[in-house]
């Protein structure tokens, strides 16, 4: 009886690795699927658009510098100098600036899979002070053009619905593509006289961008107010900048950016820029990311993770059966096919959730695999009341692992406490049992 029962534990260690294997190629499938959605929202930024940075406003002044040059006259026969006038541009950063952005969800559909993107409309509304180009403006070498351009950087134009509208000191300006800035090209901008009197000014400007998972601002004013609604419930906030106040609920968010030219650094960052360096103005971007924070593949894979655990929990309680029931053995192959019922299991989780609810997948696929199991147990032992014992038994154990699979923070917390409770479990009901004579107390099954 000993050798049998190394042979039968043996058997079991097989039949475990060989159910890891078949769990491990369902995980296979699982991240297969996971990759054809990502092809699947490739597909749709494709035709819609991606993730968007919005540059917030800078004021750009075109000017003409004088440069003295030496030139050989013919004529005189010598060199003479003459003024060289050369085109230039300086930009000017607004005093202050408030963003108010409200963003609308929809999904669009690429075969089977589920595409979330977004609609924005955006409100930018500030003041430029322009007593920084006096001393500009003074020198003698410099004389400004009549024509001043209120440029905004978008990283993705395609996404611009209409045409944004710009106001002036509260009049409509004329609004054309391409942000007229060399570090920033995509975009829009407004042209509009320059007053010889440097007249401070403010602006308002309404436009409406469609985008998929982040948007982003680089905020340009000495003083900066961001505020972003949505009814996406599922926000995750990064960048250089978190925001000041947020609310989170299953209905989307509010969250408020505040900051100032002293955190930003703007003004050095931006003449780093001019000069070519740009990476800190675009590292300086702060904003949201729209994310599934649990979706459908990652449930799944999170089950899978614990698919060896409910194989061996189920072959524990079948192994207890055997001991607490001295008449009773189960043939390997019993184990074989439960252990095939219970991978089943998670193969039809994913099928079913990529056409229905995550919830009610896992349930259809729980009471029909642990049903399964329950009927072959009752016939195994030929009693229903056993049967009806082990349906129940796994259905608990799929409801406390459903818990734990749809926890964002709390899954190895919740995970650990399972693990101690079910030894603890088992080492109660086992706690009197003496493991060197049960091969001698167990007689051999008439159906082995």
């Amino acid at each position: 009886m000993k050798k049998s029962n190394l042979i039968k534990f043996t058997s079991l260690f097989i039949i475990i690795i060989a159910a890891q294997i078949l769990l491990s190629m369902i995980e296979g499938q699982i991240s297969e699927r996971s990759s054809n959605r990502y092809y699947a929202r490739e597909a749709v930024e494709s035709s819609w658009t991606g993730s968007q940075t919005l540059l917030a406003t800078v004021l750009v002044i075109p000017y003409e510098r004088s440069e003295k040059i030496r030139v050989f006259d013919k004529e005189l026969k010598r060199y003479v100098e003459k003024t060289n006038w050369i085109k230039s541009k300086t930009y000017i950063l607004p005093k202050n600036i408030n963003i108010d952005s409200k963003l609308k969800h929809q999904v669009l559909k690429k075969g089977i899979y589920d595409v979330p993107v977004y609609s924005a409309e955006i409100n930018f509304t500030g003041a430029f002070e322009l007593n920084k180009l006096k001393k500009l403006v003074e020198s003698p070498a410099v004389r400004l053009l009549k024509t001043a351009y209120l440029s905004f950087g978008v990283s993705d134009t395609r996404g611009l619905t209409g045409t944004p509208i710009i106001k002036f000191d509260k009049k409509d300006i004329t609004v054309y593509s391409g942000s007229n800035l060399d570090f920033f090209l995509h975009g829009f901008h407004g042209e509009f006289p320059l007053s010889k009197d440097l007249k401070d000014f403010s602006f308002n400007v309404d436009m409406q961008v469609n985008g998929m998972g982040r948007i982003a601002y680089i905020a340009t004013a000495e003083e900066n107010k961001v505020a972003i609604e949505s009814d996406w419930a599922h926000p995750s906030f990064d960048g250089a900048f978190l925001p000041a106040t947020r609310e989170i609920s299953e209905s989307g968010y509010k969250a408020t950016w505040k900051n100032g030219m002293f955190s930003t650094d703007i003004e050095n960052t931006m003449k780093q820029c001019f000069t070519g360096q740009c990476e800190n103005i675009y590292a300086s971007s702060f904003g949201v990311n729209h994310i599934d924070a649990v979706d459908v593949y990652l449930k799944s894979l999170r089950s899978v993770k614990y698919g060896l655990l409910v194989v061996i929990i189920t072959f524990t309680i079948f192994v207890l059966y055997e001991v607490l029931n001295r008449g009773v053995r189960i043939h390997p192959i019993s184990y074989s096919l439960t252990g095939m019922a219970l991978a089943i299991f998670f193969l039809l989780l994913i099928a079913l959730s990529e056409h229905m609810s995550f919830s009610a997948s896992y349930w259809i696929s729980s009471i029909a695999c642990s049903g399964l199991i329950g009927y072959y147990v009752s016939h195994l032992s030929r009693s229903k009341q056993h049967g009806g014992a082990i349906f129940a038994m796994l259905n608990g154990f799929y409801l406390v692992l459903f818990f734990i699979i749809r926890s964002e923070d709390h899954a190895l917390l919740s995970g650990s406490i399972l693990l101690f409770v079910l030894l603890a479990v088992v080492m109660f009901i086992t706690r009197k049992v003496d493991w060197y004579q049960m091969g001698n107390k167990l007689p051999a099954s008439k159906t082995e």
